[in-house]
């Protein structure tokens, strides 16, 4: 019955390994814990660090693209300033050529009328005095100091040639007197060079004013072409500075949410980065700890297994031997 008995010593030893291993154990399970724990701290770390790195990126794209947008809007608000102001300056040189052309075009008329009724009426002038009728050279006469008087403005005729007529036409005129027909043939010669010289002034005229009027008229187009693209462009860059203003709007507000994600994510790496590093020196010191008592429970169970067991079962064994030698009582 001793023989099968367990003795206080292995009691204590199977105590200690109880004790051990449940020390083991629970290393093994905190382990697990901590190696969980760990691994969120990495990952987690790597995530929101990637984050705040991402941010920042984005916080100095944002920032430079507000910058770049509102510098271009500036400039474009100012082109639009300066093309309003040009499209002031064009509408004013519209119209000065406009008034321009109108009196050129006014003038053009006057004089190009008073040479047709000098050219009209030296025809009919040397025509009277060609069929010699007194009466039709009498109604003539007065158109006739006309258009000399024209010419002499124009100075188309030489002032002697000038006298010799204007003193003929002064005169009493009739065909049948000997002075008319002396004086009406170089007086006939005089108004024929005078009427070419009127039909080339005439023609002068009008191709000089074909020049100008297609000048002018060419002017005034090219200026209301370049006032419609000049308004086409205003309203282009008005639209322009809208959607910017729009773009700068969207790209603050995304800014704002932009520094506001990263700060919380900052803290909330600050944060982390602070549990982190007290479960990691916890788990450091737990740990140091737990060996230290595996350690110990281990060391006490090497003596007791190696020497305080075998000399327990050594006088276990000789005070049963004792005992059994011992006489027994009558």
């Amino acid at each position: 019955a001793l023989s099968v008995d367990v003795s206080p010593v292995e009691k204590v030893i199977e105590l200690l390994t109880d004790m051990k291993n449940e020390v083991v154990a629970e290393g093994k399970e905190e382990a697990t814990s901590y190696d969980k724990f760990a691994c969120f701290c990495k990952d987690t770390t790597t995530q929101k660090s990637k984050s705040v790195t991402d941010g920042q990126d984005n916080i100095e794209s944002l920032s430079a693209e507000i910058s770049d947008k509102t510098a271009t809007r500036e400039e474009k608000i100012d082109e639009i300033q300066t093309r309003k102001k040009k499209q002031e300056e064009l509408a004013a040189t519209l119209e000065e050529t406009k008034v321009r052309l109108a009196k050129e075009r006014a003038e053009y008329e006057v004089t190009a009328a008073d040479l047709d009724k000098a050219i009209s009426s030296l025809e009919n002038a040397i025509l009277a005095m060609q069929k010699t009728k007194s009466a039709s050279f009498l109604e003539i006469k007065a158109d006739v100091k006309k258009s000399l008087e024209i010419a002499e403005v124009l100075n188309l005729v030489k002032t002697t040639k000038m006298k010799a007529v204007s003193a003929f036409l002064q005169t009493s005129v009739d065909p049948d007197d000997p002075e008319y027909k002396y004086h009406s043939q170089g007086i006939i010669d005089v108004m024929s060079d005078l009427l070419k010289d009127f039909n080339a002034e005439k023609k002068q005229v009008d191709e000089e004013w074909a020049k100008t009027e297609k000048a002018e008229t060419d002017l005034i187009n090219d200026l209301k072409s370049q006032m419609s693209e000049n308004a086409n462009t205003i309203t282009t860059l008005k639209g322009d500075v809208e959607t910017l203003g729009s773009e700068i709007a969207k790209a603050r507000e995304n800014l704002v949410d932009a520094e506001a994600l990263m700060k919380d994510d900052q803290l909330y790496l600050k944060d982390l980065t602070s549990r982190c590093e007290q479960r990691a020196a916890a788990w450091d010191q737990r740990s140091s700890m737990r060996a230290d008592e595996i350690d110990a429970l281990s060391q006490a169970l090497k003596i007791l297994k190696d020497r305080v067991q075998d000399a327990d079962e050594f006088a276990n064994k000789r005070a049963l031997l004792q005992k059994s030698t011992k006489p027994l009582q009558p």
